[in-house]
């Protein structure tokens, strides 16, 4: 057999080896042994970026060769050389677990024994990879100092592939040192050469480190282009590994540049491959560049909890850098979360020990930027402007481009808020044009709010608009393209001051000069971040997002999550659920939510698709207003409510109508006095005169604060349209009284979340109310059966599903058809995520999040359970609960309630609203028919005052 047959037979042997994973010893002879052992290593090697999962199976049978008896016996020569062969793989298999410590241990094992061998180009070849494990390992003077020498041995031994892998690795080392005009300098000296002999592999490696370089010092443009590049020759050549790096790389310019839509989805995407390949250092990193966008997003809650879990993975990995780069967002998102100052300051300050260990001076210069933000959120203006200037010399010595341009931002914020509006203004110039050179779309954002905002210090109201519209007008370009609501709502909310600013304009504007034209320009204002999410949601073709179904994963989650509902609810068992069960729910909840947003970012979808929130069209309102009706929209601003009023031919404002404070204080009174009958009128039934009576004082101090400064404006209105303010919409309106009358006894009322989204439910009729779906769940509340049998029972053409038909498969067979669907079941809103506020039926938990995946006409919803109108509110009023789910569902009217009522009372109100109903009343007036009945019998408000109508007239 020739030498080159030898080697082939070996190689076969080899692979049958390592997908048999046999165990038998191994005949062979010294030769044969040597063959086979040398080759098993090029495996591993080859295997390295494309299938790891190959290198652990490779380094397996490099051990059981070591360690198995040999027939015949072979020379202890070969056997000393297999033992070192199975080191080096070993390391090359802890390297790609994360194991760095280890696998610099196996390096040097491997080394060693090639020295005694007398092969030392081997010798110095197996400290090639140690380079990356020192330098991951923060052991930057090490790594350096192996790297120079191991290069310095390679090229006497007239190795110049090998040399060639020490250039890239030094790369990658003084890039994590931030070091880039060095790290570009070896990681072109290492493409070149890899170009010259044709390894394609570390070609592109090489490649991806120069993209990572150029994009750190503010060459984006090169950087995508030969990421690009690397990310399409990896998938030529079946290299997986480096596909993912070129992809996050690309990720990273578009999170540094703004570009979130595709910064997200090519994190998940290499997070994915990471995964899938059981890559662990690369993972917990992907994990931690996606915490970073959540940052950027003001995702925070969500941020956190990554960074916590990224930290977890770093110690673990022994990866001190990361770590540090963790620990520095973690501070950061801590500040943003309002978490003690304790909290903030150690997580800074270990951070900032760390990087002082490894000599990483951007990381330095970014912990003193996030002390710059601090003392700017805490008004330390000067204090701010010394740190951001400390920064931006830290960023400037290590050339980290987009550090600087940060550092400079915040620096002009903090002159700003020091009084300095003059300079601020120069300093926001001077940094958008240099945010706009490296196409910083976020940093010229905030670059032009602060221009407006400093304008507006210096008292320039005409600048101040021009730089304000700018910065919106870039701002929503960012915000539509996001593939989530709760992204969208977060971004929008840290983004608010420019259009709070702007409302404050046109509010200073229309006192000056009180008229129905700036009063109009008031409302556009309001409107532009007014329950925007929702309505761009409401208009968009496609149904509610998260269409995607569910996979094994998922469904078996919410199998789990159903089973622990029952539980909780006590459904299955007497017994009290214990805290665990109630931890591994929340757990869950998050996760869904979670692996649900992850699922949008993976799909791509085109953002110039989403829908564009139009303009808010205040003629096209009017007009479907006629004589007797009209819209109240409140907003507050500087601690005071305001209110527009919009009919049919003008617009008018009432400011200020009271202190925000005051209402507030007013809201949390009146709920107090609703609680004292949340467990029915039974206990306290000799006192109900006192406490309404009681109620009625607290609503008359309510209507005094909200609706008496503009009821001139509303003589002969009886339909009127509300749009709540915040913590208003938890209000009922119809029970404030002038000291008279209630409101319910002089207007047919409707809530809405923004007039954008009245005027779609007006266009949006509901369906004549002839074909009723009835649910009633009894097991929590005895009489939901009854309920919905009654119910039921006023249709021609309906259908009751109760006892074990009171089920979710059984609601979404039959909700589709419906024109009327009421709802009787226990509910639970919860304010720590209402995206799983939920009607518990019989089997399950219909959750806030699936409803919105439900397709319903263009019905009327009754949801006749405890608390269903309440909802979440951020600011921009984005309520999130249930009464938002069913909008998104297609439902175009809801009645929900606000707190609790007694079962006989509710029929009674049942029965006359869906009498109204079928007579063809409209939905308030049917609801205000009712309220009217039962205030004769049950006088006290909670009693005839808790249900609500959403969505218009």
């Amino acid at each position: 057999m020739t030498e080159t047959q030898s080697a082939a037979s070996a190689s076969e042997h080899a692979i049958l080896m390592i997908e048999s994973g046999a165990g038998t010893p191994i005949c062979a002879d010294d030769r044969t042994l040597h063959a086979l052992a040398w080759a098993l290593k090029d495996l591993g090697y080859a295997a390295w970026n494309s299938d790891p999962p190959r290198v652990a199976r490779v380094a397996d049978a490099l051990r059981r060769l070591d360690e198995h008896a040999y027939m015949p016996p072979v020379s202890s020569s070969t056997c000393a050389e297999v033992r070192a062969l199975s080191a080096w793989i070993t390391g090359i298999e802890d390297l790609t677990r994360g194991r760095m410590t280890d696998a610099t241990a196996r390096f040097d094992q491997a080394h060693e024994g090639f020295r005694e061998l007398g092969l030392h180009r081997e010798a110095a070849q197996t400290q090639v990879p140690k380079v990356i494990t020192l330098s991951v390992l923060g052991r930057h003077a090490e790594a350096a100092a192996c790297g120079e020498q191991t290069q310095r041995e390679l090229l006497a031994l007239g190795d110049a592939l090998a040399a060639s892998k020490v250039s890239l690795n030094l790369g990658n080392l003084y890039c994590r040192c931030n070091d880039y005009p060095l790290a570009k300098k070896h990681y072109r000296e290492a493409a070149v050469l890899f170009a010259r002999v044709g390894d394609k592999e570390r070609s592109i490696m090489a490649d991806i480190g120069m993209a990572e370089a150029l994009a750190s010092m503010g060459d984006f443009e090169e950087s995508l282009h030969i990421s690009a590049r690397a990310r399409m020759r990896a998938a030529q050549h079946g290299f997986p590994v480096l596909g993912a790096l070129a992809q996050e790389a690309i990720a990273l310019v578009a999170l540094s540049r703004g570009h979130y839509h595709e910064a997200l989805a090519e994190l998940e995407g290499s997070r994915r491959c990471y995964e899938a390949l059981a890559m662990p250092q690369h993972l917990a990193t992907a994990e931690k560049q996606l915490a970073d966008a959540y940052l950027e997003l003001r995702l925070l809650p969500e941020a956190l909890a990554l960074f916590d879990q990224a930290l977890q993975r770093f110690d673990a990995l022994e990866m001190p850098v990361e770590q540090a780069w963790a620990l520095t967002q973690k501070g950061r998102t801590q500040a943003l979360l309002d978490r003690p100052i304790e909290e903030v300051n150690r997580s800074l300050m270990w951070a900032a020990r760390l990087f002082a260990d490894q000599q990483v001076g951007a990381g330095e210069a970014t912990v003193l930027l996030a002390r710059a933000e601090l003392a700017l959120a805490r008004g330390e203006g000067v204090s701010a402007i010394e740190l951001a200037h400390a920064a931006a010399s830290g960023f400037a010595a290590t050339g980290l481009a987009e550090g600087g341009v940060r550092a400079a931002v915040v620096g002009a914020y903090a002159s700003l808020r020091a009084g300095r509006a003059d300079e601020s203004r120069a300093l926001f110039v001077q940094a958008r044009t240099r945010a706009r050179e490296l196409r910083l779309l976020s940093a010229e954002v905030r670059c032009l709010a602060g221009e407006g905002l400093a304008a507006l210090a210096a008292g320039d109201e005409v600048a101040a608009r021009e730089s304000l519209e700018s910065a919106i007008e870039a701002f929503e370009d960012q915000r539509r393209a996001l593939p989530s609501d709760d992204i969208r709502n977060a971004f929008l909310t840290d983004h608010l001051r420019p259009y709070q600013e702007l409302l404050r304009l046109e509010l200073a504007a229309c006192t000056r000069e009180p008229s129905s034209h700036h009063a109009a320009e008031v409302l556009r204002c309001l409107e532009r971040f007014r329950a925007r999410v929702l309505d761009e949601r409401l208009g968009e073709a496609a149904t509610a997002e998260g269409d995607e179904p569910d996979d094994e994963v998922a469904s078996t989650l919410r199998a789990r999550l159903n089973w622990l509902y029952r539980r909780m609810q006590r459904l299955d068992e007497e017994a009290e659920p214990g805290a665990a069960l109630v931890c591994e729910a929340r757990r869950i909840e998050l996760e869904l939510l979670e692996r649900a947003r992850r699922q949008r970012f993976a799909a791509q979808a085109d953002p110039s698709h989403r829908h564009r929130s139009e303009a808010f069209d205040l003629q096209t309102l009017q007009g479907f207003l006629g004589g007797t009706e009209a819209l109240v929209e409140y907003g507050a601003l500087d601690n005071q409510l305001f209110a527009c009023v919009v009919t049919h031919d003008r617009v008018d404002i009432a400011h200020p109508l009271a202190a925000w404070d005051d209402v507030l204080d007013a809201i949390r009174s009146a709920r107090f006095q609703v609680e004292t009958l949340r467990h029915g009128a039974g206990p306290v039934e000799r006192h109900l005169d006192i406490l309404t009576r009681r109620m009625q004082v607290r609503m008359s101090r309510l209507h005094d604060l909200v609706w008496a400064p503009l009821a001139h404006l509303l003589v002969g209105r009886s339909d009127v349209v509300v749009v709540p303010h915040e913590h208003m919409s938890s209000l009922p309106f119809a029970a404030l009284h002038d000291g008279e009358r209630f409101l319910a006894q002089t207007h047919a009322l409707a809530m809405a979340p923004s007039a954008q989204v009245a005027m779609r439910g007006l266009l949006r009729q509901p369906v004549p109310a002839r074909r009723a779906l009835a649910v009633g769940e009894s097991r929590r509340l005895p009489q939901a059966a009854a309920e919905a049998q009654f119910v039921a029972g006023l249709f021609d053409d309906a259908i009751a599903l109760t006892g074990a038909s009171a089920s979710l498969d059984q609601l979404q067979l039959h909700a589709s058809q419906a024109d009327v669907i009421h709802l009787a079941c226990h509910a639970q809103f919860r304010a720590d995520n209402p995206m799983f506020s939920a009607l518990h039926l019989v089997d399950g938990a219909l959750t806030a999040d699936a409803v919105e995946r439900m397709s319903l006409r263009a019905a009327t919803v009754v949801l006749s359970a405890c608390e269903t109108g309440l909802a979440e509110h951020g600011h921009g009023d984005e309520m999130v609960g249930l009464v938002r789910a069913f909008l998104l569902a297609g439902a175009s009217r809801i009645v929900a309630s606000l707190w609790p009522v007694d079962d006989t009372i509710t029929a009674r109100f049942m029965t006359i609203f869906y009498g109204a109903l079928q007579r063809g009343e409209p939905p308030a007036e049917a609801l205000r028919n009712a309220q009217l009945a039962l205030m004769i019998e049950y006088p006290h408000p909670c009693h005839w005052a808790a249900f609500t109508l959403y969505g218009g007239w």
